[in-house]
């Protein structure tokens, strides 16, 4: 038999989980000192141990011994009476407290508990997650309250609040830790949760108990609950894949340990596949997307899973930028100045040609560069095959120089104008020094106020590596006494460099190879959420109904009930 006994000390309030994996025969008596050698360190505060079989008593340190140790070296008080174990297995007759091993720490013996509670989640001995999932069903139930107090049918919130109301009040206490309970848990644990919100959304909408449950939440705006956990779970596992090497999440992505537990959900679909073929019907569709694993779910596989779906696998990543390169003292950003208003303030909604008179007269306010860059960046559709372009005029040598670089298959409009911005300063550094020394003055207009506020914050607050890239860029040319202004001009402006650079930039998102520019986790995270509003609108497009009510959040709920209700309901 396998256990893997899980003690929690507690040090002056201090509360550390200590997991033991113990392998014994089924001749061992628990009472004996467990046989252990440490091997690692759990959450920041935990302390592993391992045993194989056929060790001796006195070749290796138990656990509990090891931990005394530390105890003393460290010099820490510890509490035994409040230290705890708890045993995890699969063996139905030994989980639930069956069997209890008799274990002491510091001359003092360990109580036993059933399901802890470590980092907000609670442990149950199988690992399903339904105990932590029922005390979550309860607090979830409690804030539905105060959700169902401002939504009456006569009085209440606008439908948007209330949505608002819901995910910031109550579906955050389903966030936290979904990526790696909810994926792990069983479709009928799961549905405990869902039958929650869909009490929710009915306070939402307005809509009745009849209404289709996959109606409903379509209706409310919110994805369910089984996709929401592998969005954070493929959002996660995109992070971590992005930390650096030799990092402990990292390296956890990294093993590839061989699954063993079968998933009844995929088993029960196949059996439903195979009678249908049998009896010449259409095969019925995964009673979950993830039902399609054969083996049990868990965040790894998931979140590969849904990174693989939302068309990331195969593609170079941009590692996180975890901490400024050069110390504050180094930069000369003094020398940079970012314009984001025009004297003569525009709409989007202006002729071409007052937005074209605005920009000239903002310009013309500029010290005469010796160098202007013209930049835009493209994406189809805002999230994919995008491209930045620019044109760097030299006005001391009366000639233009035209760059396009890629952006990634993956990416945003405000990342492809970074990278324009990159490109064009990029080919400005490494121009001859004949060259270079002419250039005094550089003013660099592009139409991303985002951009241009992203990148004011200064390079300390820059959370991206491309951010920090344009800020090093800019470091390098004013340290060589080259004052650089940014410049916010608005777009379609009809102004020859400005839409020369949009040439450019389509030029380069059509064209450039994508496959080799890294993708951001901001890029990477936008695709996943593409990816399963597009499964939660497949997910609706089941019910009978096929059409959405339209502009159901203008309806007014002290109005009549829609038509479209009361046909699901009759």
């Amino acid at each position: 038999m396998s256990w893997r006994i899980s003690m929690l000390p507690n040090f002056g309030g201090a509360c550390i989980h200590l997991p033991l994996v113990i392998r014994a025969t089924d001749a061992l008596d628990l009472s004996l000192p467990v046989l252990a050698e440490p091997t690692a360190f759990w959450a920041d505060c935990g302390f592993g141990a391992r045993h194989e079989p056929g060790g001796v008593c006195g070749q290796a340190p138990t656990g509990r011994d090891e931990v005394s140790r530390w105890v003393k070296t460290w010099k820490v008080q510890p509490s035994p009476c409040k230290c705890v174990m708890t045993t995890f297995t699969l063996d139905p007759k030994e989980c639930g407290g069956k069997v209890k091993p008799q274990l002491s720490f510091c001359d003092h013996p360990l109580g036993y508990e059933e399901t802890p509670t470590f980092l907000g989640l609670k442990l149950d001995c199988q690992l399903t997650f339904a105990a932590h999932i029922a005390a979550l069903r309860e607090k979830m139930a409690k804030r539905r309250a105060c959700l169902s107090a401002i939504a009456g049918r006569s009085y209440g919130s606008h439908r948007s609040t209330l949505r608002i109301a819901y995910k910031s009040y109550v579906r955050s206490l389903f966030d936290y830790g979904a990526a790696i309970y909810f994926t792990h848990a069983a479709p009928a644990v799961r549905e405990r949760l869902e039958v929650e919100q869909r009490k929710c959304a009915r306070l939402i909408t307005g809509c009745i108990k009849l209404t289709d449950k996959e109606t409903l939440v379509a209706e409310a705006g919110l994805p369910p609950l089984s996709l929401r956990a592998k969005e954070l779970a493929a959002g996660e596992y995109a992070r971590i894949v992005r930390l650096p090497p030799g990092d402990p999440a990292c390296n956890l992505l990294d093993k590839t340990p061989p699954p063993r537990l079968r998933y009844r959900a995929h088993e029960a679909w196949r059996r439903a596949v195979t009678s249908a073929e049998e009896a010449g019907l259409p095969p019925p569709p995964p009673a979950d997307e993830d039902a399609t694993l054969s083996y049990k779910p868990c965040f790894c596989r998931v979140g590969r899973w849904a990174c693989d779906r939302a068309g990331l696998s195969d593609l170079p990543v941009e590692p996180l930028a975890l901490y400024q390169g050069a110390p504050p003292w180094h930069h000369c950003g003094d020398a940079a100045r970012f314009v984001l208003d025009l004297p003569q303030p525009t709409r989007r909604t202006d002729q071409p040609e007052k937005r074209k008179e605005a920009a000239l007269a903002a310009l013309a306010l500029v010290p005469e560069p010796d160098c202007t860059i013209w930049s835009d960046g493209s994406a189809k559709e805002g999230t994919i095959q995008g491209g930045g372009g620019a044109i760097l005029e030299l006005h001391r040598e009366g000639r233009t120089i035209e760059c396009v670089a890629p952006a990634g298959r993956v990416c945003s409009s405000m990342r492809a104008e970074l990278v324009a911005m990159t490109e064009a300063l990029t080919r400005l550094q490494e121009l001859p020094a004949p060259s270079r020394a002419l250039i005094k003055r550089v003013l660099l207009c592009t139409d991303s106020r985002s951009g241009l506020q992203l990148l004011s914050r200064g390079p300390d607050d820059q959370q991206s590596a491309i951010g920090q890239r344009v800020w090093g860029l800019i470091d390098a040319l004013t340290a060589a006494g080259t004052d650089i202004t940014l410049h916010w001009i608005p777009g379609h402006a009809d102004l020859a460099g400005k839409e020369a650079a949009d040439r450019l930039a389509n030029q380069a998102a059509a064209d450039c190879a994508q496959e080799e520019a890294p993708i951001d986790l901001s890029s990477a995270r936008t695709a996943i959420r593409r990816w399963t509003s597009e499964l939660a609108s497949a997910r609706a497009q089941r019910h009978p109904h096929r059409d959405p009510t339209p502009s159901h959040d203008e309806l007014d709920r002290r109005g009549p009930r829609p038509r479209r209700e009361e046909e699901e309901g009759s």
